[in-house]
């Protein structure tokens, strides 16, 4: 049986709150994740995080029942800081999270350890290159892949070929990516800025830049089902950084237009 958001608000900074003890926010953190990504330096986030518990409601309105009689297995791919995977393990779902952690110098080991602690499964590989498919064997019922999509240089259709062959044969890809089309980037173009990352991001960044590359409009995530044989079960439009009077007055395209939305998140079958 699936709880209220209040009660799901209440897991999700339970969850975070433990995540953020083992492996705080400081600036040693920072300086690692920025080698790759240089807007990371200075990046707030706690408040991307917090803000977060949004973002894991809306997967979690998609998630099956935890209730049912078999157990419910989710790969988390780029699981990051893990506090997706923890909020869901603790309401009943069994998670795996899987990232490229060799990337950031050991600062999230301490968090590996206790997730894995906690019984969740972490896996240090890359889903984005080409796997064999006999090396897939484990099957989910549930693959996530947030925030993900937008960071590729290079084509998904490896990415997209792993997850489908890690898939239960029933089994579904929860997919969130940035909208390009937001109402806030459109107000920048007419203000003659740029929507992609700054040049001195970019500039100041080790290769590989894992910043974003390339951002989703609603039509281009239909295609990729197409291209991918997935089938489009439901596509949803939200918001999660907007959360105040003024920002509301001044975006108010974004509580009207599915199109002018922040995040575009859909299931696939």
């Amino acid at each position: 049986m699936k709880i209220s958001q209040q009660e799901f608000k209440k897991v999700y900074f339970s969850s975070l709150q433990e995540i953020l003890k083992i492996r705080p926010i400081d600036q040693h953190l920072k300086d690692v994740l920025a080698i790759y990504d240089y807007g990371y330096k200075y990046y707030d986030f706690i408040n991307y995080l917090e803000k977060s518990w949004f973002r894991a409601w809306q997967v979690y309105n998609l998630l099956p029942d935890p209730n049912r009689q078999h157990e419910i297995k989710i790969l988390d791919l780029g699981g990051f800081f893990g506090n997706f995977s923890f909020c869901f393990q603790k309401l009943g779902y069994k998670t795996t999270i899987t990232d490229v952690y060799d990337y950031y110098q050991g600062v999230f080991d301490n968090l590996k350890n206790f997730l894995q602690g906690q019984g969740i499964k972490i896996m240090n590989r890359d889903f984005t290159a080409l796997i064999p498919i006999e090396e897939l064997s484990e099957k989910y019922d549930v693959i996530l892949c947030l925030a993900v999509l937008e960071h590729l240089a290079h084509s998904p259709a490896a990415l997209l070929y792993n997850i489908k062959n890690s898939l239960k044969e029933d089994g579904s890809l929860i997919l969130e990516v940035p909208n390009i089309t937001y109402w806030y980037k459109r107000l920048q173009l007419l203000q003659g800025g740029s929507i992609l990352p700054s040049v001195e991001s970019i500039y100041k960044s080790k290769e590989p830049f894992i910043g974003h590359h390339h951002e989703y409009a609603a039509n281009e995530i239909r295609d990729l089902a197409s291209l991918s044989n997935f089938k489009l079960e439901k596509m949803v439009f939200y918001n999660y950084s907007v959360d105040n009077w003024l920002g509301a007055i001044i975006y108010w395209p974004i509580f009207l237009f599915n199109s002018c939305k922040e995040i575009i998140l859909t299931k696939l079958k």
